[in-house]
């Protein structure tokens, strides 16, 4: 994320580069020249020290347990005096496509040498000590729905998001970020710099990266800075394009320098021109041939670090009919109508074994149904979903074209009137929503009446059920065991800090846990699109440790009705045709 090395280079090379604050004293501190003072937050930032706990994270996280600690962290800001405002990404930019599919391949070949291990029967704990630094954050977590309970929230859908918080915290003269992007030290602003991978929970001590520091260590103005970065390295001009250049130029201990120094004698006291740009290109691809898209990504990277821009956040332009939607953070339905790919990211699925099927095959019907819902009176314009997504295991993820399957027998209300939260419409076409739910998961739900005898807050793991039974992935225990602990996870009947970490993870399960929140994560998405009050969509209601821990015990033994009693009227699953 952001410049590589730099990180490195603030710790080791420069003076007062970085420094500790408690966090609730700085704001305290600054109450007294403001009475609210701002902390602006990159939300997916956040994930990693959220998910600090490597075990727990093997197991699928203790999703509750998460929230709460995002809770927890976010009142004691507000308690010390500061107003918290949020942003997090929306839509995939068109100039960051090639930069999303390369990480998340890179991604999934991470995935797959921990699945390894855990297939090794490699004890846990050892697995977590050695992927500490490669395990992806489990962003099934949805921190937003936290967040939104201690401040605004913002999804950026046509600026990046990095971008997006620099502006706002600039132009609303935040006391700090809180962010793990290097960018940030290239950005222009007097805020601070909290590092969100370097905050201890208990105490509220920060690591904070000093910008004016590195400023004066390398001799520059923040307009050059933006060339500087450029030409380090980043995601719009990749580290790969420039480093024979910065090989070139000095040793690696001293390539910081010597860009400083290179980027100082170009004539960039004034907006940079056509001709000053094709000579630092003919600079970096010196005796190599000079990619045609280097002029827009240089041009693209050195706009990125403009935050001077009216807007603190893009509104959405006249010429897009559905804007309506963003205003109504109904993202996903936008990303449909508009046309835009919508990402299906993996979370440790081994396309390898064909053990759980093919999680495209899994999750395709249910896209292309619910697109056939949100297009069914804009058949005209579009019949198709593009998804961004891996197939297999040796296909990369890429964009894929899914054709929409429009509902016979139901004729889904106009898109405005579905996503309306006015009560009496909402009250109105509850039914219908929820009829068309269970037909995005089946079409032998659809007339299942029945299915309105289960809690609105257990309705969505019951369709995952369904639909992974359906598919023949999973069995009738597991499905089981996951609706009982959904169950005494919604209903606060056990406490997760007393569940232990299991020794070793059976790889079945490892791989199972993280299936139900995936699809669980598109259901919630989908009933989202159709207007379903929250309480039909809660956070998923799963605890890693506890199924793990049950697991085990539940595959050595005998399943009885006295075991599954609570949920026995709910498992609809049992008697799902398979495809």
């Amino acid at each position: 994320m952001g410049i590589r090395h730099l990180q490195t280079f603030m710790h080791r090379k420069v003076e007062h580069g970085t420094y500790k604050v408690r966090m609730d004293r700085e704001i305290r501190n600054a109450t007294k020249s403001t009475e609210k003072p701002l902390i602006v937050i990159d939300l997916m930032a956040l994930f990693g020290i959220l998910c600090s706990d490597v075990r727990g994270l093997l197991c699928g996280s203790q999703i509750r347990r998460v929230e709460r600690m995002a809770d927890m962290l976010f009142k004691r800001l507000t308690d010390a005096g500061a107003e918290l405002v949020f942003f997090e990404d929306g839509k995939l930019q068109p100039n960051k496509y090639e930069t999303w599919i390369t990480r998340q391949n890179g991604k999934y070949d991470r995935m797959i040498d921990i699945l390894d291990s855990i297939n090794a029967r490699v004890p846990l704990e050892k697995v977590a000590e050695t992927c500490e630094r490669t395990i992806p954050s489990n962003t099934c977590i949805k921190l937003r729905r936290i967040a939104k309970q201690h401040g605004k929230t913002f999804v950026t859908t046509d600026m990046e998001c990095d971008q997006a918080v620099a502006i706002y915290a600039t132009q609303h003269n935040a006391l700090a970020v809180i962010t793990h992007d290097t960018d940030f030290l290239i950005f222009a602003g007097t805020w601070q710099f909290w590092h969100a991978n370097h905050i201890n929970l208990t105490t509220l001590e920060v690591q904070a990266f000093n910008k004016q520091a590195l400023l004066r260590t390398l001799g520059l103005d923040w307009q050059q800075m933006a060339i500087w970065a450029t030409l380090a390295g980043n995601d719009f001009f990749k580290y790969d394009e420039v480093e024979p250049f910065l090989n070139d130029l000095a040793p690696h201990h001293q390539k910081f320098y010597k860009l400083a120094e290179y980027v100082r004698k170009l004539p960039t006291k004034k907006k940079l021109d056509a001709g000053t740009v094709h000579s630092i290109l003919g600079r970096v691809y010196k005796n190599r041939n000079i990619p045609t898209e280097a002029f827009e990504w240089f041009q693209q990277s050195v706009a990125f670090y403009q935050i001077d821009t009216p807007n603190a956040v893009c509104v959405p332009t006249a010429k897009d009919p559905f804007s309506y939607l963003l205003q109504m953070e109904q993202f996903f339905v936008h990303t449909v109508l508009t046309g835009a790919p919508f990402n299906c990211t993996l979370l440790f699925f081994d396309y390898r074994s064909t053990e759980f099927g093919n999680y495209f095959e899994i999750i395709e019907p249910m896209i292309a149904r619910i697109g056939g819902i949100l297009l069914y009176h804009h058949r005209q314009e579009r019949q198709h979903i593009t998804v961004a997504v891996k197939r297999n295991h040796r296909e990369p993820n890429n964009f894929v074209t899914v054709p929409v399957i429009f509902p016979t027998t139901i004729t889904p209300p106009q898109v405005k009137d579905l996503v309306s939260k006015e009560t009496n419409l909402s009250t109105s076409l509850l039914q219908c929503k929820l009829q068309l739910l269970r037909w995005v998961c089946s079409d032998d739900l659809t007339e299942l009446e029945e299915l309105s005898s289960i809690p609105p807050s257990l309705l969505l793991t019951v369709l995952v059920l369904y639909r992974l039974r359906q598919y023949g992935t999973i069995r009738i225990f597991e499905a089981d065991l996951l609706l009982l602990i959904a169950h005494q996870v919604t209903m606060d009947l056990f406490d997760p800090a007393e569940e232990p970490y299991p020794q070793r993870l059976i790889s079945r399960a490892f791989q199972l846990g993280f299936l139900f929140q995936k699809l669980y994560a598109h259901f919630a998405r989908f009933a989202k699109a159709l207007g379903l009050p929250e309480e039909y969509r809660p956070t998923a209601p799963y605890d890693g440790l506890r199924f793990h821990n049950h697991y085990r015990v539940w595959c050595s033994m005998r399943v009885e009705p006295h075991h599954i009693g609570t949920i026995a009227n709910w498992r609809f699953y049992k008697d799902a045709k398979q495809q």
